[in-house]
Formats: structure tokens, C-alpha cells, sequence
């Protein structure tokens, strides 16, 4: 299991040289490509939306899930998210 905070640590140190795995090295590299970015580590019990959409995916039988409308929970956890100022 990885520590989340350490991971946006790493990938917001422009500087570092050797990251030593590869994954984070090519997303340093394609945020590089990308311009201007920003990371910023949001605690679980800050970003109650991006949770409870993780667990969701979970029970999905297809990787690939298209909502018309945004389930009740979820848009009632957006507010709770603004609330704790989540967004950016």
C-alpha cells in the first residue's frame, strides 16, 4: 500500500532527480509535457466524492460506467466535500 501525501510530494518535487520507480518517473515526465499543474494531497475524509466513486467502481462488472444524472449520494457528498473545501 502506498502513502498517498508521499506520492504527491514526490511528483510535486520538480527537482528530484532519480525517483527510482518508473511509473512516477513518466508521470513527472508527462506533467512536464502537459505545462503548468499542480498537485495537492486531499485527505479520504476531505474528498468524500473521489472515495465513494472508488468503492463504486469496485462493484462495476465493466471498467467503463456512463451516469446520466449523478447518484443522490454522491451530489450529497459534493456539498460536504465544498464544505471542507475540497475544490481547488
Amino acid at each position: 500500500m502506498t502513502n498517498n501525501l508521499e506520492v504527491a510530494q514526490t511528483l510535486s518535487d520538480i527537482d528530484m532527480e532519480d525517483l527510482g520507480i518508473t511509473v512516477l518517473r513518466r508521470t513527472l515526465r508527462t506533467l512536464h509535457s502537459e505545462g503548468e499543474w499542480r498537485i495537492k494531497h486531499i485527505r479520504r475524509n476531505h474528498n468524500l466524492v473521489a472515495d465513494r466513486l472508488a468503492k463504486l467502481s469496485l462493484s462495476w462488472k465493466s471498467s467503463l460506467q456512463v451516469m446520466d444524472k449523478a447518484p443522490k449520494d454522491i451530489l450529497d457528498l459534493l456539498k460536504v466535500d465544498k464544505t471542507n473545501g475540497c475544490f481547488m
